[in-house]
């Protein structure tokens, strides 16, 4: 299971693969990979 967030409308879900739009927006190509706090960290710190 992937956690997923559609970066328009801030939607945080869970599917096995990630969907062509978001399942509360409907906003195609708005949905991608949820970032952790550590990649948050790291690309503060400009690490990658």
């Amino acid at each position: 299971m992937m956690e997923l967030e559609c970066r328009k409308c801030g939607f945080k879900f869970r599917k096995e693969k990630t969907p062509p739009r978001c399942p509360y927006c409907s906003k195609e190509g708005s949905v991608g990979l949820l970032k952790t706090s550590q990649d948050l960290l790291d690309e503060t710190l400009g690490e990658t």
